[in-house]
């Protein structure tokens, strides 16, 4: 028999309460389940507990060796502090005491209950309430799939708990079980319910782009109408035009009719899109592609659609990591925003941020000739979590490699370095993961306090292949730490809090073949930055940015639920807010003539445990700061990120970036849910603004060129990048030159 145990060895059978007590005190009471307070029971008490329970016992190998209990968190202290679901089954879980640990034996029980509870086709997801300080059980749960939620005190024990959970899709993604039809969530109503969404935002982002003009029908009261391009098909919808051009559709108004015969038709992004091709300007170069991620965007909707909802109070009070994987819309301003070309249906299972499962790194060994390596100062080389290399691969550099890089990407392109053995699989790294926002950046849900990894991921996704480029490897590190030098000295930055998340280790690769800045040589390299773990203040936590704009499937804001748990009156936590997150992009910009991609996903918020805001991490540092001013001193490693951007278009670092691409959407909804009307919400960006000008006097003449309260700014299209070339909407190299304008937007401060 093979000595490493697995969950198909397990059987269960119910517990009997009068038979098995003796059996079962003796486990409960060990040393080792003192976090199951039953250290004082008599073996007649755990007969009478347990004949009140759903008890499981598993046998492994002709002996009992697993206790279960599976219960409803609504009958539970648990369900008062859990927004519980259809198809929530609660879990406690104890293996027998031993004087002989077997390795990998506790994940292979652990698995086999799992199977055993989504045996259950009603069971959705299982949650678990660990003590926070078993750390042993919370590496074990995430191995298996679970999620932590937040931290938590049980009502009626006064436990300390983590509160996780785990759905059916993350435990088979974890466990490396498909049964699941990676197809499920592709049903005529969740399409339904998907294509609403994304006709709804592409009728809105279109409109503010000014692709389309929506117009006013004769009976108004909100109502407006677009047509197709050939006036045969109409659109009706109502909405509220507020600022910044932002058109808010209620998507229940939506209709679509023939315009013959007033035939109603389904809603339908994609023939959204050949009906308004002219419109759009949609090449037959660029059509089918744009089709291609309107449908992948479509699928992943109605993925998301699929999985247990989670009320917005409730995410607001979650950790990062189930902040993150709850985030729903993606880029606020892009329609085709999660094409993901290249992963297949399993893919998506496997590695997409919001299947949320645990995904383990591939490591190679490559030749030292070819390799780039890269550190900033201070950097722990056991922290990155690179193998040992064995003895005959001495010198060689380790690269963590995404694993659908590697099969689709690396085993292909790169197969002659592989036969060569220039470039040495090493088998799968230590820790578990959770893929990001991003996609190609993955979180240590092992060990949170470990920086993140970012790897070469070649899908094609918003308009780029998300490779990564050795070369660039090469001065990442040195890049962040002047960044880091920079901020540590300015009194103004420091003042708010703000800091940068280092990326402080880079390595990649660089084949010997394929000419310099081609997609190829950007297939094999990796950068990690630093987790804001280790930076926390007690009490603190954290959130991504892109949270803010995050609404549930009721509408309701979880950056309104922050509001309402803060205690703090709406004006008051957004001028918190925006003295952390604004203050430093505009005093960057003023005093270094440098500018930063400030987008929700590029910055983490610092919160109190009530939900204030404290102060800012940014991160994705090398790739996407750039210094405008040729006065700001640059050592030669660094030179790169200077650009040539004319200064008439300085400011649009503020008014594209800040204002339309992400204020525009936080002020509609907390507008549009009566918690702050859009008048008061720009009132406190322009306050927060004469603040910093009245702070900084020797700006002035800076300030006056940038001429931020100007009437009118000019209307930076994103969509309008996609929608002309959606394989590389910009030159890296000239990113002032790729820009499309659609006329100018009035500027919502001005005045204030």
């Amino acid at each position: 028999m093979n000595d490493t145990p697995t969950p198909d060895e397990f059987t269960f059978r119910r517990v009997d309460p009068d038979a098995d007590a003796a059996l079962l005190h003796g486990w409960v009471t060990h040393p080792k389940a003192v976090f199951w307070l039953l250290q004082d029971a008599t073996v007649a008490q755990i007969g009478e507990e347990y004949a009140k329970l759903d008890a499981w016992i598993g046998w492994f190998r002709g002996a009992p060796a697993v206790l279960t209990e599976r219960y409803n968190p609504v009958d539970t202290e648990v369900g008062a502090v859990h927004r519980t679901d259809d198809g929530d089954v609660g879990m406690h879980f104890l293996t027998a005491p031993t004087e002989r640990p077997v390795p990998g034996f506790t994940r292979a029980a652990l698995t086999a209950v799992m199977r055993h509870l989504f045996a259950d086709p009603a069971v959705r997801r299982v949650v678990v309430e660990p003590d926070v300080r078993n750390r042993a059980v919370h590496r074990l749960n995430a191995a298996v799939g679970f999620r932590p939620v937040r931290p938590v005190t049980l009502p009626e024990s006064g436990k300390r708990a983590l509160l996780s959970t785990c759905t059916r899709e993350q435990f088979r993604a974890a466990s490396g079980e498909r049964e699941r039809d990676p197809l499920a969530h592709l049903t005529p109503e969740l399409w339904a319910r998907a294509n609403r969404l994304l006709v709804r935002k592409a009728l809105a982002e279109f409109a503010h782009e000014r692709l389309i003009t929506p117009v006013p029908l004769p009976d108004n009261g909100g109502w407006y109408g677009v047509t197709s391009d050939d006036d045969a098909v109409a659109y009706r919808f109502r909405a509220e035009l507020l600022a910044l051009d932002h058109w808010r559709i209620e998507a229940d108004s939506m209709l679509r009719r023939r315009a013959v015969d007033g035939v109603e038709l389904p809603l339908d992004a994609g023939e959204l899109v050949l009906e308004l091709r002219r419109s759009l300007g949609l090449s037959d170069e660029v059509l089918p592609l744009y089709l291609e991620e309107i449908t992948s965007t479509l699928a992943a909707t109605a993925f998301k659609l699929s999985l247990p909802s989670v009320g917005a109070a409730e995410l607001a009070a979650a950790d990062f990591q189930s902040i993150e994987a709850g985030m729903t819309e993606g880029h606020p301003c892009f329609v085709a925003n999660s094409g993901r070309l290249g992963f297949d249906a399993v893919d998506q299972l496997r590695y997409a941020p919001e299947a949320g499962a645990p995904v383990r790194l591939l490591w190679v060994a490559v030749h030292p000739d070819h390799a780039v390596r890269a550190r900033a100062r201070d950097v722990d080389q056991d922290a990155l979590g690179a193998p040992p290399l064995p003895p005959e691969l001495a010198g060689y550099v380790p690269i963590p490699v995404h694993p659908w890089q590697w099969r689709h990407r690396l085993c292909v392109s790169y197969a002659d370095e592989i036969a060569r053995g220039r470039i040495v699989p090493l088998g799968e790294g230590r820790d578990s993961h959770l893929a990001q926002q991003s996609i190609r950046t993955f979180f240590n849900s092992a060990a949170p306090e470990r920086p993140y990894v970012k790897t070469a991921l070649s899908v094609l996704n918003m308009g780029f292949t998300r490779g990564l480029s050795a070369d660039y490897m090469e001065h990442t590190p040195a890049i962040n730490d002047w960044l880091a030098d920079l901020v540590a000295a300015d009194p103004t930055l420091t003042g708010c809090g703000f800091s940068i998340l280092r990326e402080h280790a880079a390595v990649g690769y660089r084949h010997p073949r394929y000419p310099k800045s081609t997609p190829q040589q950007k297939q094999l390299a990796a950068l990690w930055r630093e987790s804001p773990a280790p930076f926390l203040r007690a009490g603190e936590r954290t959130a991504t940015m892109a949270a803010l704009l995050h609404t549930d499937r009721d509408g309701a804001s979880l950056a309104a639920a922050l509001i309402a748990s803060s205690g703090l009156a709406p004006e008051e936590w957004l001028r918190r807010y925006l003295t952390a997150y604004l203050t430093p992009v505009v005093h960057a910009l003023c005093a270094y003539g440098l500018t930063f991609m400030p987008h929700g996903e590029n910055v983490i918020l610092v919160l109190t445990p009530e939900g204030a805001p404290v102060r800012v991490f940014f991160k994705d540092i090398a790739e996407e700061i750039a210094v405008l001013d040729p006065g700001t001193p640059l050592p030669p490693q660094v030179a790169r990120i200077r650009a040539q951007v004319p200064r008439e278009q300085w400011a649009l670092s503020l008014h594209t970036d800040v204002f339309d691409c992400f204020l525009r959407f936080l002020s509609a909804e907390l507008h549009a849910g009566g918690t702050l009307d859009q008048d008061a919400f720009w009132a406190v960006v322009a306050r927060v603004l004469r603040d910093y000008e009245a702070a900084h006097p020797e700006l002035a003449d800076r300030l006056a060129e940038l001429d931020l309260f100007a009437e009118r700014f000019a209307l930076s299209c994103l969509n309008r990048l996609q929608l002309r070339n959606n394989r590389q909407m910009v030159d890296l190299t000239d990113p002032a030159g790729a820009l499309q304008f659609a006329g100018t937007l009035p500027n919502p401060i001005t005045g204030h």
